[in-house]
């Protein structure tokens, strides 16, 4: 707005403050229009990057001049109320293999225990590849090994401890729950072993890039890291906005706040992509980084120097 008059922000601050006083617009409501607007913007025309970038150096070199902001989520834990509801997860029945073969390999590694059994295993597995390619039988060489070794010699066993064989062999099935992550596409998927979800963003062209980091996984911890890192270098030259949202304990996307320059979890930070010390602390001079005590509720952010 400031820009679109061509005053100074301060001005629009306080009239807008005026206007809330006066009770000329609630306040509530302001704030949820503004929130949804700058998530929109945001979050607008964005594709998954396919680039590779070999280290934080060749990042702030190819990005430096394609406006890099960053987006953080952190996600809150689902209500333990919600679980069995569809409207905040996805229901899905799987097929799991009958308490039978279960039963077998149980077996199986009682006798032998994990390393013997793993060299056996692996024999059976050499053995039995070439006849098993020939037969039209065996769905997978498991199945063949299961049949020519497994049940010869546990399945006397097996029959003496339970006498309702047809309930063992029996296909069961499982409720697999998924939480819903309601983003805007592409990321409207997430792995949930994150506390928290990355997104490091560019402009390309007529559209905007994107990459994910968080600390589910090694390739995540070493994206998060390579990207905080070359985006820090960025920063130090020209502020790298940053955007702060919570998804909360009932699916909610909350927009929290926005910085002028670059605010990053303080979490997994030079995990899978190792710098000294001494380098880490140069490049993220004058970065704040953002904590939180609570990884099942937010109740309080904290920043931070590195």
């Amino acid at each position: 707005m400031a820009e679109l008059f061509d005053i100074d922000r301060s001005v629009i601050t306080k009239h807008l403050k005026n206007i809330l006083v006066e009770k000329e617009l609630d306040e509530c409501s302001v704030r949820r229009i503004m929130r949804k607007k700058i998530g929109r913007d945001i979050f607008e025309n964005i594709e998954y990057a396919h680039n590779f970038f070999a280290s934080h150096k060749e990042i702030a070199r190819r990005l430096k001049n394609k406006n890099p902001y960053t987006i953080t989520i952190i996600i809150e834990s689902l209500d333990p109320k919600l679980w069995n509801k569809k409207e905040y997860v996805k229901k899905t029945k799987r097929e799991i293999e009958p308490l039978y073969i279960g039963l077998l390999y149980q077996s199986f590694s009682e006798e032998y225990g994990e390393s013997e059994g793993n060299n056996l295993y692996a024999k059976w597995l050499e053995k039995y590849r070439s006849i098993w390619k020939k037969s039209a039988r065996y769905k997978t060489i498991d199945d063949y090994i299961i049949n020519h070794e497994l049940e010869r010699r546990y399945r006397r066993a097996i029959m003496k401890r339970y006498k309702n064989i047809a309930r063992l062999k029996a296909p069961r099935v499982i409720m697999e729950r998924e939480r819903y992550y309601r983003l805007p596409e592409p990321f409207s998927r997430v792995d949930w072993r994150n506390p928290y979800d990355n997104i490091f963003i560019w402009h390309d062209k007529n559209k905007k890039l994107a990459v994910r980091g968080g600390s589910g996984s090694s390739g995540q911890r070493e994206t998060n890291s390579k990207f905080i890192f070359g985006f820090a270098l960025i920063n130090r030259k020209q502020p790298v906005p940053s955007y702060l949202f919570i998804y909360t304990s009932e699916n909610k996307l909350k927009f929290a706040k926005s910085f002028r320059s670059l605010r990053v979890p303080g979490y997994d930070i030079g995990s899978n992509y190792f710098l000294s010390l001494d380098e880490r602390k140069k490049i993220l001079r004058g970065v704040k980084l953002m904590e939180w005590k609570d990884f099942f509720k937010v109740e309080k952010i904290d920043y931070r120097n590195y």
